[in-house]
């Protein structure tokens, strides 16, 4: 398959925060990007009570039409942290080739799954519940979490690219939305949504 034709993978699940990824797949349809929508079920209910009918089931994906993958986070990931399908679904983006972007609670599946050792990121959540979730402070070593993104300067960070992958604080879609299309080489306007 042609790189230019290449699509997005986007991951829903029940209660995933619709707002995360609004400006990231307005950046992907301005651009005429394609992209399928993947769920566990015929359809996922954000937390905002929107639903959504997927494109496709996690175990039909034939990894070589995408290059790319998108995740929004929710308030609660009890439900989906420990899925077997979504940690193998998400396995398969496992290469230097593919754009992730995942967004406030959702970097914890990638944890999970295994994507991001030995990478920087950030994560809408707090060490110490993950860690009454039986994660390891080993396993976390390059997370920032939310009460650990203020820098010794006074900023704050609340977006990291780390080669391939991006990973941001829920409050920061807008930044993420438009990294995500920049990482993407996409062709879009930015100023679409700017407040400014």
């Amino acid at each position: 398959m042609d790189i230019n034709e290449k699509k997005t993978a986007v991951l829903l699940f029940d209660l995933f925060s619709n707002y995360e990824v609004s400006v990231a797949l307005s950046v992907l349809y301005q651009s005429s990007r394609k992209y399928d929508v993947f769920c566990l079920n015929e359809e996922a209910r954000s937390e905002e009570g929107l639903l959504v009918r997927r494109t496709k089931a996690l175990d039909d994906i034939c990894i070589e039409e995408y290059d790319s993958l998108l995740i929004p986070g929710c308030m609660d990931l009890r439900d989906v942290i420990d899925d077997e399908h979504i940690r193998c679904f998400l396995k398969k983006f496992d290469s230097p080739q593919m754009i992730i972007g995942s967004i406030s609670s959702s970097p914890i599946l990638l944890l999970k799954a295994g994507l991001l050792e030995n990478r920087k990121y950030v994560a809408g959540v707090m060490k110490e519940e993950l860690m009454k979730e039986g994660f390891t402070m080993k396993q976390m070593r390059n997370m920032r979490d939310i009460t650990e993104l203020k820098n010794s300067d006074g900023t704050i960070d609340t977006l990291c690219i780390d080669k391939n992958i991006l990973t941001a604080i829920g409050c920061d879609f807008i930044k993420f939305g438009i990294e995500f299309g920049k990482m993407l080489n996409l062709k879009f306007e930015s100023g679409w949504y700017s407040v400014n």
